[in-house]
């Protein structure tokens, strides 16, 4: 029997609802949207030096050659 499905209480108590705080609600809500909106607006994007970025320039053409190739094999094979 997996540890998952056993209880820890006993079968005979009733379990007890725990209410959150409406002050703590609105903290969490609020801290949750601050986190979003930061993430939003801050975009900060990484320096990349010219030869990792030829380097990724090159990856992906060579993706785009790969799909079309397949692309055109999968016509043909029809």
């Amino acid at each position: 029997m997996s540890s998952k499905t056993t209880s820890i209480r006993p079968p005979d108590t009733v379990d007890q609802q725990r209410r959150v705080s409406l002050a703590d609600r609105i903290a969490l809500r609020v801290g949750m949207s601050l986190i979003i909106w930061s993430r939003r607006t801050h975009r900060v994007r990484p320096s990349v030096d010219f030869a990792t970025r030829q380097r990724l320039e090159r990856e992906l053409r060579e993706r785009e050659v790969a799909l079309l190739v397949e692309g055109a094999a999968m016509r043909m094979w029809r």
